[in-house]
């Protein structure tokens, strides 16, 4: 039994509470279990429990045996002097508060039905990612839409203190952290490392005073990736390296490194030159990129400012120097909807919510609704589910509830495993699942 399962049990009040006494024999009623508390301290805050004849509010400790109080040392730690109930599955030993006082205690052990200890057993201790696969039908629809729309709202809340902290980094520059995310995204998870420190070496206020000029942003983006070191026989290679090697002595720059950057399990269209050519179209094409995201959310209009082009020598290149076959250049339409769903609705979001701009927010997480499912090998373990997989949102919310609870078999957070695990019969009481 782990500490978790039983602070479930306690705030569900999964447990059969008539004829409840303290383990001194003190009657006790519980008018509210608390709130869970997530920062350091006891388990509950703000409880209601009455004790004989007196109303208590205070805080709430679990532990599977009470000894484990002295375990965990808190006894030395003022924080835990506001307990007002001990809850244990084990009461093995008396916790003194003071001399010849001790902490009220409630021993859960005979009072939690069995099944809910198998139930969340089964769900937990599940070898398959989605645990409930074979048991989700039991929600219905509503509750899964419930869950879906928590989940989305979870990852672009989890997205937005990624946004938020680039910010800080680059000290309340929205300009500098967008480009700087937009980076990040154009190098995806093989190059994604590679193109931060890209945009961190060069940065934006340094950059956007050469927007006017598509050779020179080209020249610095190439340069600081440290793809101009060699000379090559190649014109536009030797125009880009020309003006770098001015630009970089005026700016004291220093290239990362052309070591840094993955091309093995690569598909031509993701190899880093072509990536970083999209993204200098793309910056110079709009050079109040910003301005222009934070007054549109029309799904059209962002995806044709993202669909930018390779400078034509991209054409019939992949490398500096290497001539291949004709091949397209622009931004496909999957990898424009990945850029919008993973970097700039979380970006638009963050910003409207820092500003304050509470009425923007629907018709940003409105993007996420009007774009498609994203299919990908996280999200098809949902598949042949009840889970809604029309839009962006809800690929989305797979992915959040995948990756922060199925992965972490954190079922008794989860709307969808807390259903189960509670799950009645038709007599109001616990009904068995098989």
């Amino acid at each position: 039994m782990k500490e978790a399962f039983l602070q479930y049990v306690w705030r569900n009040r999964l447990f059969r509470d008539e004829g409840l006494r303290t383990t001194a024999g003190e009657p006790l009623r519980i008018q509210f279990p608390g709130y869970p508390n997530s920062d350091a301290g006891p388990d509950f805050r703000q409880a209601v429990i009455q004790i004989g004849d007196i109303t208590w509010a205070g805080d709430v400790e679990i532990h599977i045996r009470s000894s484990d109080w002295y375990r965990h040392r808190h006894q030395e730690d003022a924080k835990y002097r506001s307990v007002i109930l001990h809850v244990v599955y084990e009461h093995d030993v008396e916790v003194v508060r003071r001399p010849n006082e001790c902490y009220p205690t409630l021993e859960l052990r005979g009072r939690v039905p069995e099944e809910i200890f198998r139930r969340c057993d089964e769900l937990v201790g599940s070898p398959e990612l989605l645990a409930c696969r074979s048991k989700i039908k039991l929600c219905d629809p509503l509750t899964l839409q419930a869950l879906v729309s928590s989940m989305a709202m979870e990852r672009l809340l989890r997205k937005q203190a990624w946004v938020h902290d680039t910010v800080r980094q680059c000290q309340g520059n929205w300009h500098e952290a967008l480009y700087r995310l937009l980076a990040v995204s154009f190098g995806f998870k093989t190059n994604g490392d590679a193109f931060e420190l890209l945009a961190r070496s060069l940065p934006y206020r340094i950059l956007s005073r050469h927007l006017d000029s598509a050779l020179q942003v080209n020249a610095l983006l190439f340069g600081q990736a440290g793809m101009l070191e060699t000379p090559l026989g190649d014109s536009y290679y030797s125009k880009l390296k020309y003006e770098y090697d001015y630009l970089r002595y005026k700016y004291n720059l220093q290239p990362i490194g052309e070591e840094r950057w993955n091309l093995l399990r690569l598909r031509p269209s993701n190899f880093p030159c072509l990536r970083i050519a999209q993204l200098a179209a793309l910056l110079t094409r709009d050079k109040k990129l910003l301005d222009t995201l934070l007054h549109t959310d029309d799904l059209g209009k962002l995806r044709e400012r993202f669909a930018v082009s390779a400078d034509l020598y991209w054409r019939t290149h992949y490398h500096f120097g290497r001539e291949t076959a004709p091949h397209g250049v622009v931004l496909g339409a999957s990898t424009v909807d990945s850029l919008l769903i993973n970097t700039v609705v979380p970006f638009l979001f963050a910003h409207h919510k820092f500003f304050g701009e509470e009425a923007r927010l629907e018709s940003v997480m409105s993007v996420w609704e009007r774009l498609p499912f994203e299919d990908n090998r996280l999200t098809r373990v949902c598949t042949g589910t009840p889970i809604p997989r029309t839009s962006a949102l809800d690929s989305q919310a797979i992915m959040e509830l995948l990756g922060e609870y199925c992965t972490k078999k954190r079922c008794m957070e989860c709307t969808v495993g807390d259903r189960i695990i509670q799950q009645k019969g038709p007599d109001g009481g616990l009904m068995r699942i098989v």
